[in-house]
């Protein structure tokens, strides 16, 4: 009987789940909106017939379309923020490190694939892009995250302050760059132009340009630039950067309260572009530090409006066709790519323009309608997805 009493046995362990983390809404909806701006961009039925909203600003200036790209990367940046503060496995920094060099290799890998098509033209293969941007910017920003970071309770905890000082240093450093670093050959009397500006320059030399953006022109034909191109990558990491430190401060606040602080901060970046644009202009195609200021600003003001909606007012049944695309974003724009192709080899593309010619006498209508049929399907294939929650992750 004592035997029994005094008998040890040895139990397991009770499991403990972590509860599983709330989806921020507003965040899917306005990558979501993002991915409809960039469909809608990428293929219009005329390009010599698009409205301005849906085109990008010739040179200096700004339109809704040139939001897209940017505004997707400040996504980027609060998605960082929530997936690399969860718990970390054993291998600590170091496995999170492999696993950011792989997904940005991996979104680099997809870029570069995808620029070959339909011909596979090796010998104008163009290098820069935008899912290269984005494996770039990513990786960088990943290694400033992880350099400016520690462990604590098994969870990384992020630097806001050096994060902020970096962010600072790239605007500024490559305003300077710009505005005050005359380049070989044409000094300083074209430092925002096509041609004599830095990053054209470089672009020119690395890595040349037979592997550029062939529509890059200057007045002559040439091809001069490339706006995706190596140097202003640097700027474009500004973009990241700011969706990391706002979504500190969201998840500092949470979404419901953080709002108006979300607001502010973008005002804030967007009255710093204004000011600063008579020195350096707001220039998509350069990715200027005015550039990217406006464009992190007016993206944090729309996530503030989203926030608002979704979760202090608790409206989100609404945005279901949009979370659609926010949920699976990079499947959607590389579906809509291959789509793309496939019209444009079968020639389908050209059949469906000229039926709508016919039938549609305005022909920057006839043009959005094209790419609003697109965006149609592309959402038809992405739906089953979001319906079976199957969200590729890289």
């Amino acid at each position: 009987m004592a035997a029994e009493i005094l008998k040890f046995e040895k139990r397991e362990q009770p499991k403990v789940e972590t509860p599983k983390a709330k989806r921020f809404e507003a965040l899917d909806i306005l990558r979501g909106l993002f991915i409809i701006g960039m469909l809608l961009a990428n293929n219009a039925g005329d390009w010599s017939h698009i409205w301005a909203p849906f085109d990008h600003a010739e040179w200096h200036g700004f339109t809704m379309t040139d939001l897209v790209f940017p505004g997707f990367m400040v996504c980027v940046g609060i998605s960082m923020t929530l997936s690399m503060s969860r718990r970390i496995g054993e291998g600590g920094k170091g496995e999170m490190a492999v696993h950011v060099v792989r997904r940005a290799a991996i979104l680099i890998a997809i870029g570069l694939f995808l620029n070959l098509l339909p011909h596979f033209d090796f010998a104008h293969w163009r290098y820069p892009g935008v899912l290269q941007r984005i494996g770039l910017c990513y990786g960088l920003a990943s290694g400033l995250v992880l350099l400016h970071s520690h462990i604590e309770g098994g969870r990384l905890v992020l630097h806001a302050r050096p994060l902020a000082i970096w962010a600072a240093g790239l605007i500024l450093g490559y305003a300077v760059v710009l505005k005050f670093v005359p380049v070989p050959g044409y000094g300083l009397g074209d430092s925002f132009g096509p041609e004599g500006s830095w990053p054209a320059y470089i672009d020119r030399i690395i890595p040349g340009i037979q592997h550029i953006y062939q529509g890059g022109t200057n007045e002559a034909g040439q091809v001069v630039y490339d706006p995706e191109g190596l140097l202003s990558t640097f700027p474009a990491i500004f973009n990241i950067l700011a969706g990391l430190l706002i979504g500190l401060l969201i998840q500092k606040q949470t979404p419901a309260k953080a709002v108006g602080s979300v607001a502010l901060a973008g005002l804030m970046l967007v009255i710093a572009a204004l000011a600063m644009d008579s020195q350096i202009p707001i220039i998509k195609k350069l990715w200027t530090s005015s550039f990217a200021l406006l464009t992190s600003g007016l993206a944090m003001i729309l996530l503030s409006g989203l926030m608002l909606v979704m979760d202090r007012m608790g409206h989100t049944k609404w945005a279901m066709p949009i979370r659609v695309f926010g949920t699976n974003a990079i499947l959607a724009y590389v579906f809509a790519w291959l789509f793309s192709v496939f019209l444009d080899v079968t020639g389908l593309a050209g059949m469906v323009i000229r039926w709508m010619h016919s039938v549609i006498a305005d022909p920057y209508a006839m043009s959005f309608l094209f790419a609003l049929g697109v965006l149609v399907i592309c959402w038809m294939f992405i739906l089953p997805f979001y319906l079976r929650k199957i969200f590729l992750k890289i």
